[in-house]
């Protein structure tokens, strides 16, 4: 009986999925909205959707013409935003032609919006479990830099431009292949390089390389020159204390913006990460000394680095399963994070850090109508999402993995 019953659930949802692509207005009622903002989780709140957009918040929303999605005794949250994953640009890691991930020839320069896969089938799979945007970065480049990040809603339509294109640089120090004395010298290098550019570019260009520092082509100088201007932020993965200590100092003497990513040891500066105003990407379920670099690891983490005024982001290390951050998020809230600190770390601090902030990552008027409506506490590994909406429209929860537990049902005559 239970399988007929999630059966019934199923269909039933696809009805009501059905049924709200075809109204421009929604409202969504009697629900406990967790907000994303300075207003808390709202109990028994409606929220009206025209167009895509978020119009009203409040009690007792009238809106005769509008579709209603009943959502008595269920959460509705900001859709989840991935703050650094591969979605859409590797399929299966161990197989190279389903990977658009990296490259020999470009480093700082490295853009990977032409390689964006939205029909991946790693898309659907993560959007089920909540993730409605992805900042999409490149695994690796040449030489000390990855590339650049750029934005995704995970809507699967086949659309051209990303949200927003190459708004951050990648790059790792410490625990790579180099000395790290030697990863500081190349990243001084390469910034004295982009800042006679300008002036000497006819002089040092030899081959359509600049070959003093690493063999940079026009492209990454160009790319180091938006850091340097502070067009964009530089995300550094490092994980040791006296690693951030570096960036910080280097950050500053060169006056960029840099969000760290990892930060193992974050803890232990934490005061310092506030005063900066630095943001921390980190996984509050990566808390393993898996190396040298993250001998200080720790579950609390999250909450250490949340009490002394840090803005964290929630991710999840696994990026085909991005939408494992909310268990992680789920896991800082049981080491002593506020559960509507931790809805923010998946959603509105992301959104902030990355300038997304006037268009998505809370529940408030005007923004776009990116909203997961859950079953139970979305913090919770055994909840679920009832229903996605990106940009209003209500999206698909069918994945590659359902469908193959409803074929080989069908096969077992269960259905």
């Amino acid at each position: 009986m239970k399988y007929f019953n999630s059966i019934f659930i199923i269909t039933s949802l696809f009805f009501i999925s059905a049924e709200a692509e075809n109204h421009s207005r929604i409202l969504i009622q009697n629900a406990t909205v967790m907000t994303a903002t300075d207003q808390g989780t709202l109990l028994e709140t409606d929220v009206l959707i025209d167009q895509g957009i978020i119009t009203k918040v409040g009690l007792d929303i009238e809106a005769t013409d509008a579709f209603i999605i009943d959502a008595s005794s269920k959460i509705i949250t900001p859709g989840l935003i991935a703050p650094h994953s591969t979605l859409g640009l590797i399929e299966i890691e161990l197989e190279p032609a389903t990977r658009d991930d990296s490259t020999d020839e470009y480093s700082a320069g490295f853009s990977i919006v032409d390689a964006f896969n939205p029909s991946s089938v790693l898309i659907p799979y993560n959007r089920s479990g909540g993730i409605t945007s992805a900042i999409v970065v490149p695994a690796s480049g040449s030489g000390i830099y990855s590339g650049m990040a750029s934005v995704f809603k995970t809507d699967g339509l086949l659309k051209i431009e990303p949200v927003a294109k190459d708004i951050a640089m990648i790059m790792e120090f410490g625990g790579t292949k180099d000395s790290r004395a030697a990863d500081m010298l190349m990243l001084k290098d390469s910034f004295n390089l982009a800042r006679r550019f300008t002036t000497s570019r006819s002089s040092i260009l030899k081959g359509g390389k600049y070959s003093e520092a690493g063999d940079y082509t026009v492209r990454d100088i160009v790319a180091i020159q938006r850091l340097l201007k502070g067009e964009i932020p530089l995300i550094v993965r490092a994980n040791r204390a006296s690693d951030l200590l570096k960036m910080i100092n280097f950050s500053k003497e060169h006056r960029i913006n840099i969000i760290f990513l990892g930060a193992k040891e974050g803890w232990r500066i934490a005061d310092t990460l506030a005063t900066e105003s630095i943001p921390v990407i980190i996984d509050p379920m990566d808390n393993i000394p898996s190396s040298f670099d993250s001998i200080g690891a720790r579950l609390d983490n999250a909450a250490i680095l949340h009490a002394a005024g840090v803005k964290i982001l929630i991710t999840s290390q696994s990026t085909h399963n991005s939408y494992l951050s909310r268990q992680g998020a789920g896991n800082a809230v049981a080491h002593g994070l506020s559960k509507d600190e931790a809805i923010k770390a998946l959603t509105i601090n992301i959104a902030e850090t990355f300038g997304l902030e006037d268009a998505i990552g809370s529940i408030e008027v005007g923004k776009h109508a990116d909203i997961v409506i859950w079953d139970n506490d979305p913090l919770e590994v055994s909840s679920f999402a009832d229903e996605v909406l990106i940009d209003g429209n209500s999206i698909s929860l069918m994945t590659r993995s359902k469908r193959l537990r409803d074929r080989y049902m069908k096969k077992l005559g269960l259905n």
